[in-house]
């Protein structure tokens, strides 16, 4: 039996007579290997003879883990062509189900790179780039790039997420549909404009309504300002007011009020606030209260739009909910992925661009050690 390694991946096993057994074709076909785990963290300085012998039984190990054999059946893998220029993998040959990756234009279907490297991975696609046939590790640089971008962060996010079940699908804006303007819509903006000094939009303005609730309102206000009214007729009846002519006694013993509130509210001049300031609980307070360093918050401030950095690379479907992608649903979760060593965002940054979409966002940072991090907001 002869061995030949292709691409540093797959290795094909060739008896002498041309044919594997069942046997043997079930044993290299579910063949595995279970690399021994790293142990403790290494505390000591590089370069130690400990360090050296760490890395020498990793080799080992990673060599004797491809060195595996393998039994890969080509007519289970789709087939497509890496297209430089676009950097999309043309699919030419599908294979098994592809609902729910690539996209159609003009007849013809094209992965994105991130759904390319993983199909890769999973052994469902054959990628060739000038009529050779793709390994995973040429694929790394060929798909994500030699230099540090935001294209390896966002593969292992689609990655992780799709394997957790998701339909993870490039995030689509809304579509933006007119909405039918009335004459409420007319009113409440100008009201608006008045007292808010928001602008009109221009949607609004451009109405065939806009012009006649304008100059309606107009009118109303030049006669609130007028005043120019007609008073109304006032009928005067006459009262008949009957007292009764007998004397009131006056109470013999006056009610006494506390002692406590005519101490509170005394002659001296004294008010209920003057009062307790006086007391400790209040001085203690006090105390507390002016270590707060205290900003009035504008309204102004707050709704004013800002140039963000956060966008949204994904949007996320549940399996059970039919996602179909000619006529997808709301996505359950638009997903944003933050650059490396980047600062969460704000709650003021998180209400910009949740005005825009209607989906929960996960935040999901990635670190320099890869390790990824998920955030779910939900602001009501």
């Amino acid at each position: 039996m002869e061995t030949k390694t292709l691409n540093s991946e797959f290795v094909k096993i060739r008896p002498k007579n041309g044919y594997l057994s069942a046997k043997e074709l079930i044993a290299h076909r579910h063949s595995e290997f279970e690399p021994q785990s790293g142990g403790l963290k290494r505390t000591q300085n590089e370069g130690t003879a400990s360090e050296l012998e760490e890395l020498r039984r990793a080799q080992e190990q990673l060599r004797a883990q491809l060195s595996v054999p393998r039994i890969e059946r080509l007519g289970g893998r789709a087939l497509a062509i890496w297209n430089e220029e676009q950097q999309v993998a043309e699919v030419l040959r599908k294979d098994g189900k592809f609902e729910n990756f690539g996209y159609s234009e003009q007849g013809r279907l094209y992965l994105e790179y991130y759904e390319a490297m993983f199909l890769l991975e999973l052994g469902r696609l054959q990628l060739e780039y000038y009529v050779s046939v793709v390994s995973i590790e040429q694929a790394y640089v060929l798909l994500l790039g030699e230099k540090e971008s935001e294209k390896y962060s966002n593969y292992l996010v689609y990655s992780a997420l799709s394997r957790a079940g998701y339909i993870v699908v490039r995030h689509k804006p809304p579509e933006q549909i007119p909405e039918q303007v009335t004459s409420a819509d007319c009113i409440w903006a100008l009201l608006k404009e008045k007292v808010g000094n928001q602008p009109v939009p221009e949607h609004i303005k451009t109405s065939s309504l806009y012009a006649d609730v304008e100059k309606r309102m107009e009118d109303f206000k030049e006669l609130i300002t007028s005043q120019k009214k007609e008073d109304p007729k006032i009928t005067e009846d006459s009262i008949d007011l009957k007292f009764n002519s007998k004397k009131r006694k006056a109470i013999e013993q006056p009610i006494e009020e506390p002692v406590s509130k005519k101490e509170k509210l005394s002659i001296m001049g004294r008010s209920l606030v003057d009062h307790l300031k006086t007391e400790s609980s209040y001085a203690k307070f006090e105390e507390v209260f002016e270590k707060f360093d205290i900003v009035q918050l504008k309204t102004k401030d707050y709704t004013k739009e800002k140039d963000t950095a956060l966008k949204i690379t994904f949007d996320l479907h549940l399996h059970n909910e039919g996602f179909k992608k000619s006529s997808p649903k709301a996505p359950n979760f638009n997903v944003i992925i933050l650059p490396s060593q980047s600062a969460f965002p704000t709650h003021v940054e998180i209400a910009q661009i949740q005005n825009h979409h209607t989906a929960p966002l996960l935040v999901i940072s990635v670190s320099e050690s890869k390790q990824i991090q998920a955030f779910l907001y939900y602001i009501s």
